[in-house]
């Protein structure tokens, strides 16, 4: 759901798809190895032109189509900033249309439908986790002594710099990390990039007590908040999250993006190491 201030108010960018000859949202197919918010990015860019920063998760819709198969949208609002639309023959024009009007110039009714449950909250910053697990930093029994000063290999400083693209369209309002020098030099490339300030938690550290980590997550700050934290800290994390049972992947220098809903996890996107 791409947004842009108009001049007569908030305006949302619709296409139109010759083959369909429809006016819909931008949207498409999962890529191999994507996750659902990459995808949803790369499909506002490709059919639109548009590079946008990814705000709040609006939830999803859900329809057959007409081999009869099912299909689930997922969506969430973008805001646009510089737009460089090519028409194609996967979509040839765009529209953009006042947020109040969109259920008038949808084709679809599922599309109405998620149009009119907008609330005037719809644009507001999103409440999200960027769950970063430290970058590789070598052999445990090959650093320093104490543990808490091994810094990260070449590999590491590499998936740290990779950040900065995994994580750019993601707005990021504050930086928390593990006081270890694994977890500061992970979050210093994009912190940087990002003009923020890295903020050091010692629930963040690997041996902190699960109780200490969820007290942490419950008094997080508002916004999108990057936390850099360890396996241990990670796993806790996810789990207290996504449910006891769950065994998340957990690969050095990856991040999990967590959306919420009226302080709820409402969906899980796993972004992979970038080097």
């Amino acid at each position: 759901m791409v947004w842009r201030e108009g001049p007569v108010g908030i305006e949302v960018l619709l296409v139109h798809r010759p083959g369909y000859d429809d006016w819909t949202f931008p949207k498409g197919k999962l890529e191999s190895g994507e996750c659902l918010v990459e995808c949803a990015r790369r499909e506002v860019r490709e059919e639109a032109g548009v590079c946008p920063l990814i705000g709040r998760y609006l939830g999803h819709i859900s329809y057959l189509k007409r081999e009869g198969h099912p299909k689930v949208v997922h969506y969430w609002a973008m805001e646009a900033d510089e737009v460089d639309f090519a028409p194609s023959s996967e979509v040839d024009r765009i529209r953009w249309v006042h947020e109040a009007s969109v259920a008038d110039h949808v084709s679809y009714p599922t599309e109405r439908m998620l149009s009119e449950r907008l609330t005037d909250g719809w644009r507001d910053p999103a409440d999200r986790i960027l769950l970063v697990r430290h970058a590789d930093a070598g052999k445990r029994d090959r650093g320093p002594n104490p543990d808490s000063a091994r810094p990260l290999s070449e590999r590491g400083r590499a998936e740290a710099v990779g950040l900065i693209e995994s994580l750019e369209g993601f707005p990021i309002d504050a930086v928390l990390t593990s006081y270890a020098a694994r977890c500061r030099q992970t979050v210093a490339p994009v912190a940087t990039a990002r003009k923020r300030v890295p903020q050091l938690a010692i629930e963040l550290w690997e041996e902190s007590r699960p109780a200490e980590v969820r007290a942490m997550l419950g008094d997080r700050p508002k916004g999108t908040s990057l936390l850099c934290s360890h396996r241990p800290i990670v796993g806790t994390i996810l789990r207290t999250l996504m449910g006891e049972d769950q065994a998340p992947v957990l690969k050095k220098g990856s991040t999990w993006v967590l959306d919420f809903a009226n302080g709820e996890l409402a969906t899980a996107n796993y972004l992979p190491p970038r080097r």
